[in-house]
């Protein structure tokens, strides 16, 4: 609760009156709408008043593109799933699918969706969760259209697995079978608890949950690689070695050629690439290339990789997989998506798998004096330093400082997430050779000024200690 509270202090500190400017006159825009397509005159909407494609600010234009700053719903679906009905310009014609009409006739459809429109604002305006959830609108135009005319009511935060991803980071206890409405209707309840939320509009609310943690820009896909078609005979570290650390780096500058027809992902994908059962590299997608002719007879494109975000570590199973993602089940041919609300936890795991260690420093009255100038001697506690003892620890207490919560990667930023100091709490002098380090019990993430702080006795204070020293101060 704390990290959120700092977050919506720095909110309102650095980022609400810049979004003022762009909100306020929007909302003038959003009323202007609800004069032109008032609830009780959808019935009277003509074709024309309502589709995309005929240069016109129509009721979907307004929706998609007038009132974006308002919840975004552009991309996604086409324009015929997403609003049922538009008009091709390049044809010259109207065109719909045969969920409004199984003639795929255009008026009938328009009719059909003006009815289910209606049935929307009346279900809105009464809280009807039942008539919300059975409307057959497409579900990010249905919320388009809630938010906009009942914006006191409901959340911009139209996707479900976005409502999934901020249920779960900010630790609000859902049920997973529950419908989405339930799970979007707790969030909105959750965001009344929060004083500074309290008195102004939901849109702020909305904006501060994708500022602090867009989950937009985190897809995450799994790529599987072929042992036997692209990489035979290879082990899984010198794959690691001759490929992603030198050959994609070095001679392809980070493109990855694929047969057939690729995946579908946008820039910034994190892409976990799985070789024989196991992911054993990561890197960030920058954009999907598609070529003219194919290349050595079998390629057809090539994903390109940013090449400083390539990384190669111990492979991570399907068991680790499924401790962060319940919804993972197994590795397949497929080129499966990992729940996006995963993005740290997985980027925690691959830095924990990774060789970067960060060593304790025993106190310097214990390793003797140094003079000026010369180099620094680091005494390492051997149970502290063992990796599988601090992937452990860090697996199960996550990487957030004990004492303070100070986590490196929300704070520098995601190149940074999983890194943290690892903490003996057994006294140094009690440890013996036969001892055998216990990842639960005996260690603790901590940051470096807490660590110092730990350390700063030769007795070392215990976390406690060191949290009074923080609530005293």
């Amino acid at each position: 609760m704390r990290i959120i509270d700092e977050a919506v202090k720095s909110f309102f500190d650095n980022k609400y009156n810049d979004l003022r400017k762009v909100v306020e006159p929007t909302e003038i825009k959003r009323q202007e709408f609800t004069k032109q397509f008032p609830p009780n005159q959808i019935f009277n909407m003509q074709l024309d008043d309502y589709v995309v494609g005929k240069e016109k600010e129509s009721f979907c234009y307004w929706l998609e593109t007038t009132l974006r700053p308002l919840g975004s719903i552009k991309g996604g679906s086409t324009a015929d799933k997403k609003f049922g009905v538009y008009y091709n310009k390049e044809n010259k014609e109207y065109r719909t699918i045969q969920k409004w009409d199984k003639d795929d006739n255009p008026e009938v459809a328009f009719s059909n969706i003006k009815i289910e429109i209606s049935k929307l604002l009346i279900a809105g305006k009464n809280d009807d969760m039942d008539g919300i959830i059975s409307n057959r609108i497409s579900p990010m135009f249905k919320h388009k259209i809630l938010t906009t005319y009942f914006p006191d009511k409901y959340l911009s935060v139209f996707s479900e697995a976005h409502v999934d991803y901020f249920l779960k980071k900010m630790n609000i206890p859902s049920n997973n079978n529950l419908h989405v409405e339930d799970k979007r209707r707790i969030l909105f309840e959750y965001k009344n608890t929060i004083d500074k939320f309290k008195n102004v509009d939901n849109y702020y609310f909305t904006a501060f949950l994708y500022w602090w943690n867009n989950p937009k820009v985190k897809d995450i896909r799994l790529l599987p690689m072929s042992a036997s078609k692209e990489f035979p005979t290879m082990t899984y570290e010198e794959l690691q070695s001759q490929f992603f650390n030198d050959e994609l780096i070095s001679e392809r500058e980070g493109h990855y050629h694929f047969p057939e027809k690729g995946m579908n992902a946008g820039k910034g994908t994190l892409v976990l690439f799985q070789f024989n059962g196991q992911i054993i590299a990561s890197a960030k997608l920058l954009e999907v290339k598609k070529y003219n002719e194919p290349l050595y007879v079998r390629y057809t494109g090539s994903y390109v990789f940013d090449t400083k975000s390539i990384k190669t570590f111990e492979p991570i199973t399907a068991d680790e997989l499924r401790e962060i993602d319940d919804s993972f089940k197994n590795f397949s041919q497929s080129k499966q998506h990992i729940d996006s609300s995963c993005y740290e936890a997985i980027m925690e795991l691959i830095q924990l798998k990774s060789s970067t260690v960060i060593p304790e420093e025993i106190p310097a009255e214990q390793v003797g004096k140094f003079s000026e100038g010369s180099k620094k001697e680091i005494t390492v506690n051997a149970y502290e330093r063992n990796p599988k003892a601090r992937q452990e620890c860090i697996r199960i207490h996550g990487s957030k400082c004990v004492v303070c919560g100070f986590d490196f990667g929300q704070t520098y930023g995601e190149e940074f997430i999983g890194k943290i100091h690892v903490h003996h709490k057994k006294p140094l002098a009690e440890i013996d050779d036969e001892y055998e380090v216990d990842p639960v019990e005996d260690l603790v993430p901590v940051c470096p000024n807490c660590h110092m702080i730990l350390h700063s006795k030769k007795e070392v204070y215990t976390i406690e200690e060191v949290k009074e020293f923080l609530i005293q101060n």
